[in-house]
């Protein structure tokens, strides 16, 4: 197994984890609360509130959670010469002194 392999798994099993703890702090996110009888004879009624910091931290871990499959899907997937998908090169690899256009800039003056 290579590092693209590895790295590629570990991502993978990163995700089962950060679903795993949304599903807890979904679950977590619901109380549930009895209430007795308003007037007597009438019956007891239970009440549901939803916390939403839980559900916060849920979709998070969602969002965190497909974040790492779309980068462990990009490191396995084949580039178009067949060979796995490498990062793009920097702007200094390009001799682009910022990154925006060529390394040495001509000035001229009004014309």
């Amino acid at each position: 197994m290579n590092r693209r392999t590895v790295t590629a798994a570990a991502e993978w099993l990163g995700a089962v984890v950060a679903l795993a703890v949304a599903v807890w702090c979904w679950i977590h996110a619901r109380v549930m609360s009895e209430f007795g009888p308003v007037a007597p004879g009438a019956p007891s009624f239970e009440g549901t509130a939803y916390s939403g910091s839980w559900i916060a931290v849920a979709a998070a871990l969602v969002a965190v959670a497909g974040l790492l499959v779309i980068d462990s899907v990009r490191r396995l997937r084949p580039g178009p010469a067949g060979e796995p998908a490498e990062p793009a090169p920097s702007p200094e690899d390009l001799g682009l002194a910022d990154g925006v256009g060529p390394g040495t800039v001509e000035h001229r003056g009004a014309e």
